[in-house]
């Protein structure tokens, strides 16, 4: 196994030169910022609503892969009275849904297992303290991070279980039904091979928002089904606020640009289609990339996106200050508090990022579970925790707390009501079918760092010429790391 005082201490000397890379990516754009002023600039209006939760992303040191441990077939024998621990780095919502639902199981579950919930802060939080605890000897039975997470730890020798086993233990494991009502942009993400290292959690999908009723005022029946149509539909509503006797919606109205990762993935994967990524690592100079980067530099320059002053797109999009905003799942109860707030009538949705030769885009992401550790009888106690936290009715109860997606089509079926009541969530629910998941693959993280770098830097620069060099650099940097 890795030795892993020695992986902290060349934790942080990567963390320095990454530092020092994006300084040199930054500088990049600072320079070519010199010779020019944005085009647009920051718009400022309302009072910003409520943020949603936000995580920072570590990128995990790769070790040599190590054969995983062997471990036994689990069976439905369990002495009385586990105690198990579960690490995980969530707030809010979601943390208050998981410690209900584990008093709950401690309280009723048969074998006398008691689940020992601790926070763990944040992502990054969570894999230094991993890092740490395998140093010391100390890991937890359960945890919930990210897939690129389960996937850096276990090639980096640490003892995650293969749950496939217990998924598919006549005793304990789940019948072929049950498994078959699970969506499959979920189920496999968590496939490292034959190896199954996680089992989904909590997903939330990455969507455009949509104003419908203000983009029917403006002369469009139908969601834009390509650049050229979002591109119209942003520069309309971008006139008309300009036209009206409004003066402090001047410069507002397209897109609210965004420098989320995500964003500029979906966006570039809208225009470069699977080739974006190779063999799991990023290609910011794939055919179609500088394409997708000069359609986003002219949406900008020709006002049709443009930059708020306030943190969040809320109050904007309710305002009609924004037809678009690059968003996820989780921001439709914000949004949906924020229009009954401002008084908005509108209808609005969520959408994939349109695209003219590939399928439109939707990412989705999000947790999953993994059991860690060589005793037997905590890992099976872990995984009938795990499989109570999976039952339909619990995971309704997630849904309707936090707004993420059904991870199963019978969870669907138990919340017509809830769906009836967010119509925003359930049009999202009719866009999974292109829905693809993230790669959970290590250096994605590396990548959706150099992504946001690259939507902050195009705001800045001086002409289209500079676009491959930026892109050549970024691969570079991405490279390097």
């Amino acid at each position: 196994m890795v030795n892993y005082r020695r992986k902290l201490q060349a934790e942080i000397v990567g963390k320095i030169n990454t530092m020092q890379k994006t300084i040199r990516l930054l500088s990049l754009g600072l320079v070519l910022a010199l010779f020019s002023l944005p085009a647009c600039s920051a718009v400022g209006q309302p009072t910003p609503a409520l943020s949603p939760e936000q995580s920072p992303v570590s990128t995990p040191t790769i070790a040599v892969t190590l054969t995983p441990p062997a471990f036994i077939t689990p069976t439905a024998d369990l002495p009385q009275g586990i105690h198990v621990t579960f690490w995980h780095p969530w707030t809010g919502a979601l943390a208050d849904w998981l410690e209900a639902a584990s008093a709950k199981f401690n309280q009723s579950n048969q074998w006398g297992i008691t689940v020992d919930l601790q926070i763990h802060a944040d992502d990054l939080v969570l894999n230094e303290d991993i890092a740490s605890g395998a140093a010391e000897g100390v890991l937890p039975d359960i945890v919930a991070a990210p897939g690129a997470y389960l996937r850096a730890w276990y090639e980096d020798g640490l003892p995650l279980r293969d749950l496939a086993p217990y998924v598919d233990s006549s005793a304990v494991g789940w019948s072929a039904s049950q498994v078959n009502t699970l969506l499959p942009v979920f189920w496999k993400a968590d496939l490292a091979g034959s190896v199954r290292l996680g089992l989904p959690a909590y997903r939330i999908g990455n969507y455009l928002f949509y104003n419908r009723s203000w983009a029917r005022d403006l002369g469009f029946e139908e969601r834009p089904q390509s650049s050229q149509e979002f591109r119209d539909q942003a520069c309309a509503a971008a006139k008309a606020n300009l036209a009206d006797e409004i003066t402090l919606n001047n410069g507002t109205g397209g897109w609210v640009y965004s420098t989320d990762s995500l964003a500029m993935f979906s966006w570039l994967k809208a225009f470069v289609g699977d080739n974006l990524a190779a063999n799991d690592m990023v290609n910011f100079q794939a055919e179609g990339a500088q394409i997708a980067m000069e359609y986003l530099y002219d949406l900008y320059n020709q006002d049709c996106a443009w930059t708020g002053k306030q943190p969040t797109p809320y109050q904007y999009f309710s305002d009609r200050y924004a037809l678009f905003y690059s968003g996820t799942s989780r921001d439709i109860f914000l949004q949906e508090r924020e229009n009954q707030a401002g008084g908005s009538q509108d209808d609005w949705e969520l959408i994939a990022y349109p695209s003219d030769q590939f399928r439109p885009v939707i990412w989705v992401d999000g947790y999953s579970y993994a059991l860690l550790g060589t005793d037997e009888d905590k890992a099976l106690a872990g995984w009938l925790f795990l499989r109570y936290l999976l039952e339909t009715e619990n995971q309704a109860a997630l849904v309707e707390a936090t707004g993420a997606l059904p991870l199963s089509n019978s969870v669907i079926s138990a919340l017509s009501d809830f769906r009836s009541d967010h119509p925003a969530w359930g049009q999202a629910l009719e866009n999974l079918a292109m829905a693809q998941p993230l790669p959970a693959n290590p250096s994605w993280l590396a990548a959706q760092a150099v992504s946001s770098d690259l939507a902050w830097q195009l705001k800045f620069l001086a002409s289209k010429e500079t676009i491959p060099g930026l892109l050549s650099e970024a691969q570079t940097i991405l490279q390097e790391r």
